[in-house]
């Protein structure tokens, strides 16, 4: 769980005062299961957007019925981060029956950009947004949910359309390995081929296959795949890259759905479409190109991850930008928190945190790795994780190779008392000065500067000891060059 978390669910008694604090101003969204309000808190007069959900909740709702909305189960779990719209505050009204999530108002999505006939956007535009959906991905999967509704609509700017942000988090989902979800998600035309020819067996790559479409229609203003159904849609998938090889095939079979059995079975298709390839309908010279023909792959294992994407060199120009230091910035806050949570550990305690966690199952084909998510405690993975860094960074031999390449020991002489050596022979010929640490004397008060990485490390031992655990989420950042 994010360390930055906010607590909705810490008040739900006073979650039935969110008209004495806000006023409702004007509908500005509509959906099947929610509509969208603009509304201004009364004590301070600014605008946010209410989401109203339809359904009656009646006079109580309790802790499972709360988690059992998503936006709320995914913000009390995630936390924020600066490209994913999280929930401000959640309310529920008693006479109503009415549940209402209040975000921060964005002034328009990628939807109204499109329909305003701006596209195809600039590259370095593109190249932003991009950027910032993956980044929001990226910390979305690593703490084990998938969104399950990329779209247009749901990516939204801010008033001068630089900042973007992932919204809607209605039909996300937490993230379990070999777990049959839902088959009906997702939007049509951003629909990824196992939703289509599977029922549930899919994995958070969906979310990065729904990724390409959108820039794929950013960049030339038309969707990929328009399809008018699902049978068609599937239809125009292997119109351009071609029918999935039988290994593929029987991979889907196991979960198949109406749509693989209408294609591959009612039918009796045994010819194979080749497809005229991605190249063609989107060329090479085209702004991220490098970045779709590994996002628009039939097979979800050798689809690219979002963590693998943002390691490409297409975002080289993303260094020293402002966004690139708002994710500095949480990675700062991140870190921060983790190191605040491991000062304040008690190690009389046994402390164990539970946590929907994404773990490493296994390599792909293509070489991407494919996530595992369950419900577990995760004491041996921050254990291996911490201990893997306390090796990495104090090493025995180089601590040893420090200490022999030292020419002085200086000692603050309120605290130690120096006496003088004569250098051994044998140090002399082999022309080192080998530090005798039973020829300096220091006094008591000296063993209380040790110093601060020695510090960290008997800290981390000690904990992993007792069993505590903290987690910190680190996001790698490439050194790049400064965009000229």
């Amino acid at each position: 769980m994010s360390p930055n978390k906010p607590n909705l669910l810490s008040s739900r008694e006073n979650f039935n005062n969110f008209y004495s604090e806000f006023d409702l101003k004007e509908k500005i969204g509509e959906g099947s299961f929610s509509d969208v309000w603009l509304c201004v808190q009364r004590n301070n007069g600014r605008e946010y957007a209410a989401k109203v959900l339809k359904k009656d909740y009646g006079h109580t709702v309790d802790a499972d019925k709360w988690n059992a909305i998503s936006e709320v189960n995914v913000s009390n779990s995630v936390g924020k981060h600066p490209f994913l719209l999280m929930l401000k505050s959640a309310y529920h009204d008693k006479e109503k029956g009415q549940i209402i999530l209040v975000t921060e108002l964005m002034k328009k999505s990628l939807y109204d950009i499109i329909e305003n006939g701006e596209c195809p956007l600039s590259e370095y535009r593109i190249k932003t947004y991009v950027y910032q959906m993956l980044e929001g991905l990226r910390y979305l999967h690593q703490n084990g949910f998938i969104h399950r509704d990329i779209k247009p609509e749901n990516i939204l700017l801010t008033s001068r359309d630089k900042i973007l942000k992932i919204g809607d988090f209605g039909t996300s989902c937490q993230a379990i390995y070999g777990h049959q979800y839902k088959q009906y998600v997702a939007t049509r035309w951003y629909r990824s081929p196992e939703c289509l020819l599977t029922r549930g067996w899919y994995n958070s790559k969906m979310d990065i296959w729904a990724t390409g479409c959108v820039l794929y229609e950013i960049a030339t203003g038309h969707p990929l795949f328009d399809g008018r159904d699902e049978n068609d849609q599937i239809e125009k998938i292997d119109r351009v890259l071609g029918s999935p090889d039988q290994r593929l095939i029987n991979k889907f079979k196991k979960y198949k759905s109406d749509v693989f059995v209408a294609r591959y079975e009612t039918n009796k298709r045994n010819d194979r479409t080749t497809g005229i390839g991605l190249h063609s309908v989107y060329q090479p010279y085209r702004p991220a190109y490098d970045l779709i023909i590994n996002m628009i792959v039939y097979d979800p294992s050798k689809r690219y991850s979002a963590n693998r994407l943002l390691r490409k060199s297409y975002f080289y120009e993303m260094n020293n930008t402002a966004f690139e230091y708002k994710m500095r910035e949480f990675e700062k806050l991140l870190s921060n928190k983790s190191i605040v949570n491991l000062s304040k550990i008690d190690e009389k305690s046994n402390t164990t945190i539970n946590r929907q966690s994404s773990i490493i199952k296994k390599q792909g084909p293509g070489g991407d790795r494919v996530q595992n998510v369950q419900s577990h405690s995760v004491n041996a993975e921050t254990s291996n994780r911490l201990s893997a860094d306390i090796s990495q960074t104090i090493d025995q031999r180089k601590l040893d190779k420090r200490k022999s390449s030292l020419h002085k020991i200086s000692c603050s002489k309120t605290n130690i008392k120096k006496s003088i050596v004569n250098p051994e022979p044998e140090n002399i010929l082999h022309g080192n000065r080998k530090q005798n640490t039973h020829n300096i004397i220091c006094s008591k008060d000296n063993t209380k500067d040790i110093s601060s990485s020695k510090q960290l490390l008997t800290e981390s031992v000690s904990t992993l000891n007792k069993g505590s655990v903290i987690k910190n989420i680190k996001n790698k950042f490439v050194k790049r060059q400064p965009f000229k």
